[in-house]
């Protein structure tokens, strides 16, 4: 095995990119990809993707780029393309009627008056009946195209189906496939921990199931289930499974990048975009904050848990010398959000679909991407655990 961590011969290095989920916060992680998709369209930026992976709204983000580099029937794949593919879907997702931007801040405002302590017109998500299952609601879905709402709006199905079509009629030349995508989500009836893996479609190993993870075939469905929100959405239903958001499983999927693949393929660095800060200002004591931050750790739990075991594999492959033929060093990184901006937001803003949250969140995460890239061109990037932080321990 080599132990290099070059990725080719010339010293870049391979890359894979791990977008955490986390509503529209992983607006952030638009214009992190946008930032490193550009050194990539320049030439030369010192690594190669090799791959991606998300959960929830970070596997949108994850699928967007990938499905621009993907070469396809109609032509190849580019940075540039999927830059394009990153904007055109997210501009598709806001709000951009009148009735999706009421629509909007209707649902927006029933999370957020959760939030605060003293009652507002007895608004909330609970009051409101929210629930994709029952009678009432379905009966609301379907009049919205009739009030103004697009159906790309609502049906995530849809929209991934219209900016993805080679994915869905399977025009994509798997065989010249280089960068490998990983999509989190959660099966809800068995409780596996599922991971929709395009190495399956490429033509490596087929789906795998053990207790309690299994690994699925890339699809528009699975990527759909990985965010679909219970509160929201029915359970995304694809061949005998019942799937929700990956939050309760991987958020995002890493594991996979590393296990069961021939060292060759393991990426040189695992690049973790963090949406959900690992530290937090001060106690937390009101509805709001309390339920920000319970929001916050769960979806840092299973992430820590597997980079913590990839730091362990590095102590290894360091101590024993069977082991570490048969392993390599994996650098982790992460590439977080200011901790201003990070205080400044809250569990109610991540369903806040307006185009100004996903406008300001996407260039603060473009102007932070660029600058650590710098630094790790620079070698000065930090690593984890450490840069995970927005303070000493």
């Amino acid at each position: 095995m080599a132990s290099s961590k070059t990725g080719k011969a010339d010293g870049s290095k391979k890359v894979a990119v791990a977008c955490q989920g986390g509503g529209m916060h992983a607006a952030f992680a638009i214009g992190v990809l946008k930032a490193i998709l550009e050194r990539l369209d320049k030439g030369d930026p010192g690594f190669k993707l090799a791959g991606l992976s998300g959960t929830s709204a970070g596997a949108l983000c994850a699928l967007m780029a990938w499905y621009g580099l993907a070469p396809k029937k109609a032509g190849p794949g580019t940075p540039r393309e999927a830059i394009e593919k990153l904007e055109t879907f997210w501009q598709d997702f806001v709000a951009k009627t009148e009735a999706e931007n009421l629509l909007n801040i209707l649902t927006f405002g029933a999370f957020r008056a959760e939030e605060i302590e003293v009652p507002v017109l007895g608004l909330s998500a609970r009051v409101l009946g929210i629930n994709p299952y029952r009678t009432g609601y379905k009966a609301f879905a379907a009049c919205l195209p009739s009030l103004g709402v697009r159906k790309e709006y609502f049906d995530l199905t849809e929209l991934l189906a219209e900016t993805c079509p080679d994915l869905k009629s399977d025009t994509i030349k798997w065989a010249e496939v280089h960068t490998r995508l990983l999509i989190g989500a959660s099966e809800v009836v068995d409780g596996l921990e599922t991971v929709f893996d395009s190495a399956i479609n490429k033509g490596g190993e087929g789906s795998n199931t053990s207790y309690w993870r299994q690994q699925l075939p890339l699809s528009l469905e699975g990527v759909a289930a990985s965010g679909t929100l219970p509160a929201l959405r029915e359970a995304q239903r694809i061949g005998k499974g019942y799937y929700w958001d990956g939050l309760y499983s991987q958020n995002p999927p890493v594991r996979e990048f590393i296990a069961g693949s021939d060292p060759e393929d393991i990426p040189d660095e695992l690049w973790i975009v963090r949406i959900n800060p690992q530290q937090w200002p001060y106690v937390p004591s009101s509805n709001k904050d309390i339920e920000d931050r319970q929001n916050e750790l769960m979806g840092n739990l299973s992430l820590n848990k597997e980079l913590d075991f990839i730091l362990k594999v590095n102590e290894w492959q360091q101590k024993y010398e069977d082991f570490g033929r048969a392993h390599k060093q994996v650098t982790i990184r992460t590439i977080k959000m200011e901790e201003k901006v990070a205080d400044e937001l809250s569990y109610s803003s991540k369903f806040d679909r307006s185009r100004e949250r996903m406008t300001e969140l996407c260039a603060h995460g473009h102007k932070v991407a660029l600058r650590w890239l710098d630094d790790w061109q620079n070698n000065k990037a930090g690593e984890y655990p450490k840069d995970a932080a927005y303070r000493a321990l």
